[in-house]
């Protein structure tokens, strides 16, 4: 097996972009709006490097990151600093030290360009980003949100300025139901959630009841929401990950069961 990694620097590679939709999958559904966010913000609001197998001729894993003055991320964090937003290596090809060796090229890359450390959110869901996986590789804990963990790898500064944005999500009561989509096309089980919402939304039961405003991912949408990414029902988020159509069905009604 012969592997390769390689930076990406053309938006014509994000037809290859997030591996992590392995097979048949429902995410599959999330994909294409998700490659062409990608290739909107390449080079802006998201980096990137792919790991491939050469003999296969197709990417088997990915690191995607962002610098801290452009990633879109509900932080404020100083200059110079690399926020890892997720990873992944195909389950076929696990357990022969591909991670270790993509994230050691995607170290490497950043202490040459002088970064000070690398910010990630570790979660506690055992299947994406797991905080434990990055306490292995060093990163420490420096803000615990619960689910969420927000740690970092000194590189070359030991400490980081970061605070945690305030979420200001408002209901306008414009409809009984309303709905505001912020960003959600980074990953394709956001992507799949938008399209499941807009579906559920134009069903017969629901016509004229439920309002959706969709707002893209900027720092200026960051700025006013204290938020990046979520899908958020009378000002909640009523799901985080992954969610079916009954799911996103279930929401609406629950909150229309409170309006009527």
């Amino acid at each position: 097996m012969r592997i390769g990694i390689e930076r990406l620097t053309g938006r014509d590679q994000a037809r290859e972009a997030y591996p992590c939709v392995e097979g048949p999958t429902l995410w599959a559904e999330g994909l294409p709006l998700s490659q062409q966010w990608f290739a909107a913000n390449l080079g802006e609001h998201i980096e990137g490097f792919h790991l491939k197998d050469l003999e296969e001729g197709r990417v088997i894993g990915h690191i995607y990151w962002a610098p801290s003055e452009r990633a879109l991320v509900p932080y404020e964090i100083e200059d110079r600093v690399a926020f890892l937003y997720c990873e992944w290596v195909q389950t076929p090809y696990r357990g022969r030290g591909l991670m270790r060796r993509l994230f050691g090229e995607f170290i490497e890359a950043l202490k040459q360009e002088g970064y000070k450390g690398v910010l990630v959110d570790g979660t506690e869901i055992e299947d994406y980003m797991h905080y434990s996986h990055f306490a292995k590789r060093g990163f420490r804990v420096i803000q615990d949100f619960g689910q969420f963990k927000l740690m970092y790898l000194p590189l070359a500064q030991e400490e980081v300025a970061v605070r945690r944005l305030e979420p200001k999500v408002p209901v306008e009561e414009r409809a009984p139901v309303e709905v505001l989509i912020i960003g959600s096309r980074f990953c394709p089980v956001g992507s799949v959630a938008v399209l499941l919402v807009r579906k559920v939304a134009e069903a017969e039961e629901f016509r004229g009841k439920v309002l959706i405003e969709e707002v893209p991912a900027t720092r200026e949408a960051i700025a006013r929401y204290g938020v990046a990414d979520g899908i958020f029902i009378n000002g909640k988020m009523k799901f985080l990950g992954p969610v079916g159509e009954e799911g996103v069905r279930r929401a609406i009604q629950e909150e229309l069961g409170r309006t009527d």
